[in-house]
């Protein structure tokens, strides 16, 4: 796969895989068919909640579609560890994603950006600390609605295990971490994402996979770099080899 593309409109970079793209939609339908379905169950005395029972086709079916977005999110969670340990791809991403003591440095210093006490923002590399910081985000959420869920779900064989009071913990825990998932996704995600100046009104990453030499640039100029870096080394090769008479073969 190459780095980059030329089309007509401008030189795009390929960002997302077609295989993280439909992760990206499963994982995308299921969480929000999870907060639906949800919903009424965490706040059963709000107006909204016996409009989306209805909606949805009885309060049994709201069960039934709760617990098959579940299912797909307990298989792509699995998928996606596979992927990402078993993978090339997967491991450099896992890699890239790897929290470091530079991601606390652009933390503060993007705090200083807001304050005025620095001229530019921090400079990003493939992923910054708010991407890393997100995706830790949704791998810690998905791991403790998918715990808490299925001690839920499977209360019976819970309770023979498990006192009572665990089973209480673990309901509280699903539906706060489940309102927090949602509005982290809502306010945060959807900002840095869509909202966000440099990519209003959204972000076709996850439509396409490509990020524009502009977004390069600027949302991730150090990554920028390293492939101009890596694409004038691979042309100076290719200029000494092609004077030597040396065919390369890739």
């Amino acid at each position: 796969m190459k780095n980059g593309k030329t089309v007509a409109t401008g030189r795009y970079f390929k960002r997302m895989t077609f295989n993280q793209r439909v992760q990206h939609i499963i994982l995308m339908i299921s969480f929000f068919m999870l907060v639906l379905t949800g919903f009424p169950v965490t706040f059963p005395s709000s107006p909204a909640s016996d409009g989306i029972v209805r909606l949805v086709g009885g309060f049994t079916m709201r069960g039934a579609l709760h617990r098959a977005a579940a299912t797909v999110l307990i298989c792509l969670s699995i998928y996606h560890v596979i992927y990402m340990l078993s993978t090339r791809y997967g491991r450099s991403e896992l890699r890239a994603l790897r929290p470091n003591l530079h991601d606390l440095s652009d933390a503060v210093d993007m705090l200083k950006f807001y304050v005025g006490l620095l001229p530019r923002k921090p400079q990003f590399d493939r992923y910054s600390y708010i991407e890393k910081f997100e995706y830790l985000a949704v791998a810690w959420g998905s791991a403790v609605m998918i715990v808490t869920g299925l001690l839920m779900w499977f209360q019976n064989q819970s309770m023979i295990l498990l006192p009572k009071w665990v089973l209480d913990v673990a309901k509280v825990i699903h539906s706060y971490e489940a309102v927090l998932a949602f509005l982290a996704i809502i306010i945060w995600h959807f900002y840095h994402v869509h909202l966000n100046p440099e990519v209003f009104p959204m972000s076709r990453v996850w439509l396409d996979g490509n990020i524009s030499e502009h977004e390069m640039k600027t949302l991730h100029p150090l990554e920028y770099a390293r492939i101009l870096k890596k694409e004038a080394d691979r042309a100076a090769d290719e200029t000494v080899l092609t004077a030597t008479g040396v065919t390369r073969n890739d």
